[in-house]
């Protein structure tokens, strides 16, 4: 953990990192986050942040899924990588097809 990262549940010492990764990779209850990282089943009193950022995590998707389809599949900054880890020559075949 770092310093930087400050702890949500005291009780089993789950930091802010732990709780928002469970949240990224599913979990999408208080219930949920205590079966992914264990926050929240110790003495409880770490459920009002976890309630805080399972709503923040919910914005943040609600905002990517407004966003229009054709800004959510843009690849601006990926790489252009082949099977054997090399650089493509060439875009990926798709819709921009010549």
């Amino acid at each position: 953990m770092r310093e930087e990262d400050p702890l949500v549940c005291h009780c089993l010492s789950v930091s802010e990192a732990e709780v928002v990764h469970a949240i990224r990779t599913g979990a999408d209850s208080l219930e949920a986050v205590g079966r992914y990282c264990e926050a929240g089943t110790g003495c409880k009193s770490c459920h009002d942040p976890i309630r805080v950022l399972l709503q923040q995590e919910a914005r943040r998707d609600l905002a990517r899924s407004r966003a229009p389809k054709s800004l959510r599949q843009l690849s601006l900054f990926d790489e252009l990588v082949d099977d054997a880890g090399g650089r493509r020559q060439s875009a990926p075949m798709g819709s921009h097809k010549r």
